[in-house]
């Protein structure tokens, strides 16, 4: 093998896993390139709310957070049911311990963190569950990275105004209360200040990922970008190198170890009929995530799990084709999902992972929930944010592509749709006697904090609201997601393993693996969480492994 250069770490993947990984090994004495396939960084972090579940943190706690150690195994231990190998309670107890020490390892270099004190856990009922266990970066000014601003991964569609994933609960509600109004005009015209300061504010994800590529600049962290990961060298079950792909030409790199951080496979349109048996368009993640980290492994024969999972979410497709993934729209009043026999059959304002899932399987079982319909009669319509439209809005160009349907009966709206007339007449029936009576007897949609965060407190029950004043309205709603959840399984330390054992020098973390979190979505933030923090220990297992000699200043 003739090697072109020689580093101590390489890390793939630009996304916010990679890069706390790249920032730690490289603090911690290391000569480190960060690799990104794309020719823009971030990934799928920088498309996301940017949120951290970190159960036990400073900063949470210091918000008024009570939590322990113990309190969140339990809770990990209770709802992550599966026991696979990528969710043993060696990881869970890895996460739990190291999320905090990473948290105030990140602060002390420089992060800014925010808490997000009414973000409940997403079965914050069961034992060990909380309220505000998530946190978040601080608004950051995109002028700090000077040339690397322009390199920031974009998304559709940018907001307008800098805000935090744990105040966005009342940015659909800003019309319907005073505190709400209060709440997101305070967003507002912060953004005003920051534009006549002369600053490029940004924030969630993009906010995050901007502010971690500032702080791995600062370690001496190499980034080059445009350098897909071809292949990983592996002799005798121990890394010495990889090969990645720099304009055209193979280009081979010596190094000790290898951190993968890249993004999983919802982007492939083969793969995903392979494993989930549904196609890649509806998936609101980075178009660059095409299952590369899944195929070297296989090549390689790497352990695997949780293939047929993924970040499941609702998700509504605009009429230029993007994905919209639905988180608050659905939980709010005067709204229900059916399939097309017209059933409801899942809590509509239940966890995203959850009500995807919802989706699939009735799809399996009865075969007409794909596409399922959102249903919202007028005052949903009137009151609330649905995606971009402001309330009261309906454009005539979304009726016109047939997005969206109206119609001044539910019968009607029932026959345009495709939808079993008698079957939705019976459901929103019965639906309504359960906002008579505030209590959903089928579903419990509305029993859940979670459930109650997203709705609108002017109600009995938070999530339940009539559909009987015209004009109804309907948008048809896919199983789509914010990414894969399945791929290389990882100890407890980040090692990839092969038949059970770890490969030396070889680590995994983030979509490119198996998810600590099972087949669950415990808390906001349980994708940013994991590959952050395992990307921490991986960099921290490297150290006192591999360069334990190196005399090296601990936080």
């Amino acid at each position: 093998m003739e090697w072109q250069e020689k580093w101590d770490v390489v890390v793939v993947g630009s996304g916010a896993g990679g890069l706390v990984a790249a920032i730690t090994a490289a603090y911690n004495g290391q000569k480190v390139l960060l690799v990104e396939k794309s020719d823009v960084f971030g990934g799928s972090s920088a498309l996301s709310g940017g949120g951290l579940w970190i159960p036990n943190n400073h900063v949470s706690k210091k918000a008024g957070l009570q939590d322990s150690e113990e309190e969140a195994l339990t809770y990990m231990e209770d709802v992550i049911e599966d026991k696979g190998p990528a969710s043993t309670h060696e990881r869970k107890v890895a996460y739990i311990k190291n999320g905090s020490k990473m948290v105030s390892f990140l602060e002390k270099l420089g992060m800014q963190w925010i808490a997000a004190p009414l973000y409940p856990d997403y079965y914050p009922e069961r034992p060990g569950g909380k309220i505000g266990r998530s946190i978040e970066g601080d608004v950051f000014d995109l002028r700090e990275l000077g040339e690397y601003e322009s390199l920031l991964r974009k998304g559709l569609m940018e907001m307008p105004f800098p805000l935090y994933s744990g105040r966005v609960y009342s940015v659909p509600r800003t019309f319907t209360s005073m505190k709400d109004f209060t709440n997101v005009s305070g967003m507002l015209f912060s953004g005003i200040k920051y534009k006549l300061q002369g600053k490029h504010a940004t924030s969630i994800g993009q906010g995050l990922v901007s502010r971690l590529i500032k702080m791995a600049l600062l370690q001496g962290v190499t980034i080059r970008l445009s350098a897909p990961l071809k292949d990983l060298i592996i002799e005798n079950d121990e890394i010495i190198g990889v090969e990645i792909e720099q304009d055209d030409v193979p280009h081979f790199i010596e190094t000790k170890a290898v951190i993968l951080a890249g993004g999983g496979f919802e982007r492939n349109e083969e793969l995903r009929r392979k494993y989930h048996n549904i196609g890649s368009e509806w998936s609101s993640a980075s178009i660059g995530n095409q299952g590369d980290m899944l195929l070297i492994a296989q090549k390689h024969n790497l352990d695997t799990a949780l293939l047929d999972e993924a970040w499941w979410g609702p998700t509504a497709i605009n009429d230029d084709g993007s994905p919209s993934f639905l988180v608050y729209e659905r939980s709010l009043p005067h709204t229900i999902i059916v399939d097309q026999e017209g059933n409801r059959y899942f809590n509509e304002a239940e966890s995203y992972v959850d009500a995807g899932r919802a989706m699939l399987d009735q799809q399996e079982k009865a075969k007409k929930a794909i596409p399922s319909w959102m249903i919202m009669e007028s005052r949903h319509r009137n009151r609330y944010l649905f995606g971009s439209m402001m309330p009261r809005m309906v454009p005539k160009k979304l009726l016109n592509s047939g997005w969206l349907k109206r119609a001044d009966s539910i019968e009607d709206l029932a026959k345009i749709c495709g939808i079993d007339v008698e079957g939705l007449r019976k459901t929103i029936d019965r639906f309504n006697t359960f906002v008579d009576n505030g209590k959903d007897e089928d579903y419990k949609r509305g029993d859940s904090a979670y459930d109650n965060y997203y709705g609108d407190p002017a109600y009995t029950n938070p999530n339940l609201g009539h559909i009987n004043k015209p004009p109804f309205y309907a948008v048809k709603v896919y199983p789509g997601d914010l990414g894969t959840k399945g791929g290389i399984v990882a100890d407890e330390h980040g090692q990839a393993l092969r038949d059970g054992k770890p490969i030396t020098g070889l680590y995994a973390t983030g979509n490119c693996s198996a998810s600590v979190m099972g087949k669950v979505y415990p808390g906001p933030g349980s994708t940013l969480g994991p590959t952050t923090v395992f990307g921490y220990i991986s960099a921290n297992h490297i150290k006192s492994t591999m360069f334990e000699e190196a005399e090296v200043e601990t936080i």
